[in-house]
């Protein structure tokens, strides 16, 4: 057998393809291919320097980093081409996010939420067109718009936006008399339809999970600012903790894109999304827990609620309801065959892709809050 290096051809007798594993690899610091035996002994060395030129005790090879350098690119992977455009979205969104909460502005929390809300919401409706699934989406617009003006209006009275401690949460029955005054809508208008199809049933159905998903999850941020009381200049306060809430999600989703784009090997759910590697999820944990703790050390007394032991803990698992969100919207987009919800954000996706996560934690992040009022 001959194999071909660069212009130099090598002979490999039958016996030794016979008796040895021959693996061909390409050194790309040569640019060229070159041959090894797994497993040589000793007595093979100077074989196995005639057959691999690139095993070769030349001067380039006394480096003394050379092997470690080695190592680490054969462990990582290249960075990905979305990495600049992603952190330019990234950075553009959060610079959004704080201007809003230096300035203080509840008009502008509300612009934030219902923008990603809504946006979200478009999305997620367009991805029911384009894979030709039925859905009543005038209504259901309509029925999100409703939702979040009702929490922007209604949570800024103490009767509804206060803890259950303090006899508060009256937000949730408006919220379970727009949802059931909107299930029946969308029973009366099929049935005064007279088409009476397997079709109208999966039109109803996904309407009332879009409501769910995503602006009704989604409007658990703004139940978290008005959540603490106010200070004595009439300033909300809850504002940091959605800060917190935001940070250990989003970082969370920066440490499974960074580890799994540059170390993951390693499948996790890949039915669900072939990108999800087990090292992308330790990479996510670890950010969810640095962020948290930093945050927590710049910023605790804007947080009393929360200590370090405290804020370790509920990163954890706000974390871990991070990557559950994360795989919810890849669940969805592939049984509806898409990669993203939209190019809306550049690296990133839809307004979708941006809040998946987000969609998780809230709701978690805003019982854990009601469970430490009730308790202090």
């Amino acid at each position: 057998m001959i194999v071909m290096q660069g212009c130099m051809c090598t002979a490999i007798s039958k016996s030794q393809l016979e008796t040895n594993v021959v693996a061909i690899e390409l050194c790309t610091s040569r640019n060229r291919f070159s041959v090894k035996y797994p497993g040589q002994h000793k007595c093979d060395k100077e074989c196995a320097s005639r057959i691999n030129p690139c095993s070769r005790n030349t001067g380039q090879n006394k480096f003394p980093f050379r092997h470690i350098l080695t190592r680490v690119d054969n462990f990582m992977k290249p960075i990905p081409t979305s990495l600049v455009p992603r952190l330019l979205s990234t950075l553009t969104l959060w610079t959004l996010i704080v201007t809003t909460v230096v300035f203080q502005s509840e008009n502008g929390y509300c612009l934030l939420i219902a923008a990603a809300a809504l946006g979200s919401l478009w999305e997620y409706f367009w991805l029911l067109k384009v894979a030709s699934i039925p859905r009543h989406w005038r209504l259901g617009y309509c029925a999100g718009i409703i939702l979040l003006c009702g929490n922007f209006y209604l949570l800024r009275n103490p009767r509804f936006g206060s803890p259950f401690s303090e006899n508060g949460g009256g937000i949730f029955i408006f919220e379970a008399m727009l949802l059931a005054l909107l299930v029946l809508i969308l029973f009366s208008k099929t049935l005064l339809s007279f088409k009476l199809k397997r079709e109208m049933a999966d039109a109803i159905a996904f309407t009332l999970l879009g409501i769910i998903y995503i602006p009704w999850l989604f409007s658990f941020v703004s139940k978290i600012i008005y959540l603490t009381p106010r200070d004595i200049h009439g300033i909300l306060t809850g504002q940091y903790y959605v800060l917190f809430l935001l940070v250990v999600t989003k970082f969370t989703d920066v440490g499974a894109f960074v580890c799994g784009s540059l170390f993951g090997r390693h499948g996790f759910f890949p039915h669900v999304s072939s990108t999800k590697t087990k090292e992308g999820c330790i990479g996510a944990l670890l950010f969810a827990l640095l962020s948290g703790s930093l945050f927590f050390i710049f910023f605790q007394h804007k947080v009393p609620l929360l200590h370090f032991t405290s804020v370790f803990i509920i990163s954890l698992i706000l974390g871990i309801a991070a990557m559950a969100g994360d795989l919810a919207e890849s669940l969805l987009k592939r049984t509806l065959q898409t990669k993203d919800s939209s190019n809306t954000l550049p690296g990133i996706g839809g307004g979708l892709d941006l809040i998946d996560s987000i969609l998780f934690t809230a709701p978690i992040f805003y019982f854990i809050l009601q469970v430490m009022i009730w308790e202090k």
